[in-house]
């Protein structure tokens, strides 16, 4: 801000040579009103002295009261600053620590992706059609997905159906490797069920489809999906149940009935045991 005195003190000094100056060309020519410019210079004096007075009486803040304003204004902002900034990292460690959250697979699709490892690697195949080489011969364990069909079949060269089968659920098939296969399940080598962490089809059918305890309509291997011994099936309508050697395509028929109600079957290991409209009781 402006200091009045100081301000009074300049325009007396102007004033005054303003004066003075008229003054002396008076005084050189002899004309003009000498008395009113001195009264002039006159007042210009004065104002000079009252601004000196002001300007003396006048307090100023002394340098360390000035340094102790200015700190105290700058001690504000960095709290501010540091209330922001602490704010900031709460928000980034919030962040950080939903992004850290791990999505887990659920078993299914753990399965799904090793099945896809070993269609790859040529150890399982996808449902599809398929000439003769490109499914090795050997023993595969029939898996179908919901939803998918149940069907599988070959045939020899000639057209010929070597044998087929509408399984319930899950099943066995040996690949002749004699001409065109069709397969409405996934088709995985027998050799490779340790690798996936399951013991039978059974198991990896109620992986693939969300599904414990499964002991509806199939086709079991006795000693691997169940235990050997004797087992009470009821049907739901006319049911059909078998004693089967083998895999379908290698197997002949060790006892079979088509019954309505209850039947009952003694199972031995190495042996399968094919339901058809009935489950497992007993």
């Amino acid at each position: 801000m402006i200091n009045i005195g100081f301000t009074l003190f300049l325009i007396g000094m102007l004033s005054a040579f303003v004066f003075f100056v008229l003054t002396f060309i008076t005084l050189i020519n002899k004309k003009g009103n000498l008395k009113k410019r001195l009264l002039g210079a006159g007042i210009s004096l004065a104002s000079i002295v009252v601004g000196l007075i002001i300007v003396i009486v006048t307090p100023y803040p002394s340098p360390s009261e000035s340094s102790e304003a200015t700190e105290a204004e700058a001690a504000d902002s960095p709290v501010e600053e540091t209330v922001e900034s602490s704010s900031a990292e709460e928000v980034v460690e919030e962040t950080e620590v939903v992004e850290e959250v791990p999505v887990e697979d659920t078993p299914q699709v753990k399965m799904v992706n090793q099945l896809t490892q070993l269609m790859d690697e040529g150890l399982a195949f996808d449902a599809g059609s398929y000439i003769q080489g490109d499914i090795p011969k050997g023993e595969y364990a029939f898996i179908p997905f919901s939803g998918s069909g149940q069907y599988y079949s070959e045939e020899d060269q000639a057209g010929n159906i070597v044998d087929n089968e509408n399984f319930d659920s899950f099943g066995y098939v040996f690949v002749q490797e004699v001409g065109n296969i069709k397969t409405d399940g996934v088709l995985v080598n027998v050799s490779m069920l340790e690798s996936l962490g399951v013991t039978g089809a059974k198991e990896l059918y109620e992986i693939v489809n969300e599904q414990s305890d499964y002991l509806a309509a199939g086709y079991y291997k006795v000693g691997t999906d169940i235990e050997p011994g004797k087992y009470v099936i009821e049907s739901y309508g006319d049911a059909y149940v078998a004693l089967m050697t083998g895999p379908v395509g290698s197997s002949d028929i060790v006892d079979n009935e088509n019954f309505n109600g209850k039947y009952s079957v003694n199972a031995q290991t190495g042996q399968y045991l094919t339901i058809s409209r009935g489950m497992i009781v007993e």
